[in-house]
This record gives structure tokens, sequence and C-alpha cells, in this order.
């Protein structure tokens, strides 16, 4: 008794599936009617080709075989973390050739190459339309405005509201992943969008490492989080002079305008400074450093500290590093300084050399506008080049760098404001700030700000939302991350440079979704599967009964059922009748028997796969492991069991063993129900 409606036709069959992360949140349904759909196939004796889109077939033809081949790969099908190739796919549809239904899995989203690979596939054959009327809801990456975090989410389909809840997960102070925190977002009944503001503490907002929409299982639904969400910790000292009107020369006010909006300043001794452990300390042309003041600071930075100098009338005028290289400076410095422009000075003001490929400023344009007019110089060195990571139009350094142990030393050889330099007056200063991660903005990146970079898939997002190591995938150029969206080598997820991450998500900050509106004449299913009922037992028993009828009438007919022996040949028959078959009875017994032992004794169990090669390693590897418990420990395990996941009872086995091989039919839901009590008990 099947009461699911049948496709009408009898010709080859394309199971198309879109394949996004869109599909993911369902996808158990979808591969339910996936499977209904080729069994249908088998039955009707059609050839079948199952095709995502994500993942076209290379050679652009229709894979078309019989149906019921393809029950073995159907649990290798899954889902993608992004949105097919739109110019692959128009192209691929279009070359399509010959004649076939379509059964399109669709994700319900409104993508620009739907009407054109619809009107190629309807010029084949009918096309049929599955997909859940539910809305497909995205989270944008969190952003932070006015101390809070700001978060946005969209969904498909309006017209009524919705209440989610976002959760922030991260690790707790012992390492430990954790659900943090959590929020309740509304939608609107009219509304696609909807906002959530979300006020955590600077440490526990610094352990976020993903939003996530509860109870959703798709890459949409989670949002990484990286350095931008992370406010710097800065120290910065400096030589001030504090009288009246002076405030607009001192370095530190240059500093404190480029960093105070996406940085937390911090100020006080070195001593209680290096205590509180900021990401960055900053001396603005600071010489000395009393008492053990030079120590706990070079063991800070050693401990991956960052520290940032500046030069400045004091630094030049001083002997620091003159004769000797010291700890907390990256090069030696010569003494007085160089003017370069102005009345006393020959030459002009000095401009700028493009960032060489090695600087970790390459890529940034310079304007023309920024000039040098003076600078402490560097000593020459057999490692002054590969210390010098910025340079004068003439080749002088104008910033340098060394390794400290695990952390670095920074110096600007210019001061911090605008009296030798413009630099601090350009937006090149904060952005050389950004590229030594001393100040993380918080809007979105461009193209010029990681022009030059590349980036090293560092943890990457599956489809069904799954943070997922990336293994061994290739560095990308850091202008990709800006200008392309995700796919097969540009997966979602969170991207190592040389001192930060930078985190791609499946949706961007002016991500919309809108549902698709199917033209009139394509259906369009849910996903429900209505299992057929089986009546055979039923007929059959029917049948028997009406042969054992027929048997006793003609008994009766012919005047042999008065007699003994036609009694006697009744009795058996009327036995089968009134108590069913023997063999039944028998199976029943043997079932309850072999739980009864396994319950009684320590019985190791493995599960039957299918493969009766596989099957035998199983059962002889369970043999041999009972035989060492035996002769090992006073366990006398009992004759290992073949488990059926789907029938057997799994409660009476505290150990099963079960080879997972890629052809291996996917359990059933009660069966994964069944294994999650068995696991639950202690299993």
């Amino acid at each position: 008794l099947n009461p699911q409606p049948e496709n009408a036709g009898d010709g080859p069959l394309l199971v198309l599936i879109d394949g996004t992360w869109a599909d993911a949140a369902d996808w158990e349904r979808r591969f339910e009617r996936i499977g209904a759909a080729l069994d249908e196939a088998s039955q009707g004796g059609r050839e079948t080709a199952i095709v995502s889109l994500t993942d076209l077939p290379p050679d652009g033809l229709l894979p078309f075989r019989a149906a019921s081949g393809w029950a073995a790969l159907l649990p290798g099908l899954q889902p993608r973390a992004w949105a097919p190739d739109g110019e692959a796919v128009e192209g691929w549809t279009a070359n399509l050739e010959g004649n076939f239904d379509t059964l399109w899995f669709s994700d319900g989203l409104a993508h620009s190459w739907r009407d054109a690979a619809l009107k190629a596939l309807q010029a084949r054959g009918n096309v049929t339309v599955f997909e859940t009327a539910a809305p497909v809801m995205a989270l944008r990456p969190a952003r932070f405005e006015d101390g809070n975090i700001m978060l946005d989410a969209v969904r498909s389909r309006t017209g009524s509201p919705a209440l989610v809840i976002v959760a922030a997960h991260g690790l707790d102070p012992a390492g430990t992943p954790r659900q943090l925190a959590s929020a309740d977002l509304a939608f609107s009944p009219g509304d696609a969008l909807a906002s959530l503001e979300l006020s955590l503490p600077a440490q526990l907002r610094n352990r976020v490492t993903r939003f996530e929409i509860d109870g959703v299982r798709s890459a949409g639904a989670v949002s990484l989080t990286d350095d931008r969400l992370q406010r710097r910790e800065i120290a910065i000292i400096s030589a001030r002079d504090e009288r009246e009107g002076l405030r607009l020369l001192s370095p530190a006010h240059y500093l404190e305008q480029a960093l105070e909006p996406n940085a937390d300043l911090i100020d006080g001794s070195i001593d209680d400074i290096v205590l509180a452990n900021p990401d960055v300390i900053i001396l603005a042309d600071v010489v000395s450093l009393a008492g053990p003041e030079p120590e706990v600071l070079g063991d800070w930075v050693e401990s991956g500290g960052l520290l940032l100098r500046f030069a400045g009338p004091r630094l030049a005028a001083s002997d620091l590093a003159r004769e000797a290289e010291d700890r907390l400076m990256p090069v030696r410095l010569r003494a007085g300084g160089r003017t370069v422009g102005g009345a006393m000075s020959w030459g002009e003001p000095k401009k700028l050399r493009a960032f060489s490929p090695d600087s970790p400023f390459f890529g940034l344009p310079v304007p023309e506008d920024v000039t040098v007019s003076s600078q402490v110089m560097a000593q020459p060195d057999p490692t002054l080049a590969e210390r010098t990571i910025a340079t004068l139009a003439d080749g002088t350094p104008l910033v340098t760098r060394k390794r400290l142990g695990a952390g670095q030393v920074v110096l600007f050889h210019v001061t911090a404001n605008a009296d030798w330099s413009t630099l601090p007056l350009s937006g090149l200063f904060v952005a050389m700030l950004e590229r030594l991660s001393v100040s993380t903005r918080l809007s979105e990146l461009s193209a010029d700000d990681l022009a030059g970079t590349i980036w090293t898939p560092d943890l990457v997002l599956s489809a069904f939302g799954i943070v997922e190591d990336a293994g061994i995938l290739p560095g990308v150029a850091g202008v990709r991350i800006v200008e392309e969206r995700s796919g097969p080598d540009l997966p979602p997820g969170l991207y190592a440079g040389e001192d930060r991450r930078i985190a791609l998500n499946v949706a961007t900050a002016d991500t919309e979704l809108s549902a698709y509106a199917w033209p009139a004449g394509v259906p369009v299913e849910g996903f429900q599967v209505v299992k057929a009922t089986a009546l055979k037992g039923l007929l059959l028993s029917l049948a028997l009964l009406a042969l054992m009828a027929d048997v006793l009438a003609t008994l009766w007919l012919s005047g042999r059922l008065t007699s003994a022996s036609g009694v006697a040949a009744a009795l058996p028959i009327l036995a089968v009748l009134i108590l069913g078959t023997p063999g039944a009875e028998a199976q029943s017994d043997a079932d309850i028997d072999r739980i009864l032992t396994a319950a009684s004794e320590v019985t190791l169990g493995y599960v039957v796969t299918g493969d009766p090669s596989l099957d035998r390693v199983s059962e002889a590897g369970m043999r041999g492991l009972s035989a060492i418990l035996y002769r090992r420990t006073s366990v006398e395990p009992a004759e290992p069991a073949a488990v059926d996941l789907e029938a057997d009872e799994l409660s009476v086995y505290p150990f099963l063993y079960w080879p997972i091989t890629p052809d291996q039919p996917r359990p059933s839901s009660a069966a994964y129900a069944r294994l999650n009590r068995y696991l639950r008990g202690g299993g």
C-alpha cells in the first residue's frame, strides 16, 4: 500500500541537488526523499543520474546508470559550505543533451543562475521541484559598536514572527569549549532582517570564537570571529609635556587618536603595565627606563609581546644603542639624527619607497604627500637589511624590526607626532599599525589592506556549521579573501597571517536572502515520505486460509472428513491454521535465546555491514579479542555475536565493534536512536 504519489515517466531521470550550505539544515529529510525517488525509479526500471551543482561532473556529461546502483554511493553525497558557481551551472545545463525528467532538490534561495538553468532543464523534459517551506536563515559577521557586539540575522521568507536564540561559543579559562552567552533575536512578521545587541565584558568577548543560531545546523547560521572583534589592550608611555597649549604636540596624542576607537588604552608604570599583560606597549621618544624596568620589559617581549618604539629629540640626543646593540632596540643608532628638509638642511623632505615583498607593509599604497624631514639613522650592520621593513626613497631605513624570543621590537625612526614627518597625519599610519597588529580596525577590510599578503587556512567550516581543522590546504592571497566569495579553493573558515587571523564567513555584512518564486507550471513538493505498508504477509495469510478452506471442503465433499484417516489428515492442517508456521516460532525462540545468552554472559558484538568478507574479519577479530580476554583476565566471554543495528537489542552487549565503509548504507533514524540509548547507557 503506497500512498506516495508516483512521478509519471519511464525515461531517464536526473536527480539534481543544489548541494549548498542552505541544504544542510534539513539534509536528512532530503536524503530520505532522494532514497524514495531512487526506489521509485528502480521499480520503474528508469536509468538515473545524481548531480550536485556544487560538485558538477568533470566531463559535463550525465552519469546515467541503474537506479539501484546509486544506493551504495548515497552516503558519500554531502552538501558544501558554499553556493554553486553560477557561470559553471549555466554552462553545464546549456550543454546538456537528450531527453530526461528532472527532480530538482532546491535550497529555496533565489540564485541569479536559477532562471537559465530551469529553462534549459525544461527543454529536456518535465521538472519537479522539492524544497522546504521553512525559511533559510543566516548570521552576518559580528561587529563592534559603542562598546557592544552587534549581530544581524537574515531570513529568506517573511510573513510570520520568529524568535531564535543566538549563542556565543568560545573557550573558558581552562581551554574547554563552552557556550559563553546567549540572547534572543526576534523577527517581526514582515521583516527579513533582525538585529541583536549583545553586551559582554572585554575578557569574555575576547574568548568568543563563533556565534551561531541555536538549532539551525548550517554554515550560514555560524559567524566565526577574528581579531576584528577583539579590542587590543595597548599601553602608551610617552615623555609628555602637559603644559597648556602643547597637548596637540604630544606624541601620545596622535597615537591615542589612531588607536582609541578600536583599542583599550591603559596607563601606569612599567611594572603595573607588564602585570596587566597588554597586547602592545608603545614607547614614544622614551629613552631612560629605571632600575629593573628594561629587564622586565625585555622578558615580556620574549614571552610574545610587541614593543613599538618611536624616535624623537630625546632618542636622537641620547647614547642609547650607540656602541652596542640594545636588547630593546632593533638596530644600533648613529648620534644626532638626520635632517633632510628645512632652511638649515640640503635637499627636500624625502618620500617613502614602495614596500618590499618581504615587508609586513607590502601592498599598502604609499601616498605622495607623506614625507619625512627628520629621522634617527641606523648604523650600518650586516643584519640591517633583513631588519628593515620600510625605507625612504633614498634607501634610508624608516622602520626596523627584530625578533626577540616569541615577540618583536619595532622602531619607527620618526616621531609619533607631526614634528619630523607627515606620516602620523595620513591613513597609511593607521594601516601600518594594522599590519603590525597594533590597531584592530572593526570595519570591513579592503583589498588594499590585504594586498600582497598570503593567508593560510587554519580552520574551515563544513556545510553543517561544524568547525574542522583545515589540514594541508594551500595558502591564499589576501585580496581573494576580500574580493571573492567562498568556494572549493576558498572555503569559509579562519585564515592565519603572520600575527593575526581573518574570518571568512558564508554570510557577509551585506548578505540578503530571498526565496525563489518558481513559475506556475513547475510543481513544487515537500520532502515528506510516507512509507509504504507491506501487504505481503496479510495476503499470503489470506491465501493460506483460502487453501485450507478448499482442502477441508474437498475432504468434506468426498466424505473423507468423517473417517478416522480423514480426521488424522485434517489435524495437521488445523494445527498450522491455528498455531501458525513452526519455523516462525522457532526463529522467535532463537532470537530470545540469543538475547538471554548475551545478557547472562560477556558477549562481544560486531555490527554486520553487508560485506561478507569484512564481516568475517570482524568476527575473527572479536574471537581473537575474546581469546586474549580469556587467557589474560578473569573474563570468560561467550562466542561473539553478529549485531543488526536496525533490529537487535544493543543493551546486552558491553562492547560493539563497527567497521565503517564508504559504501555502507546509512542507518535509519531508529537505528541512530538505538545507538544513542546504548551509548548513554554505558556501552
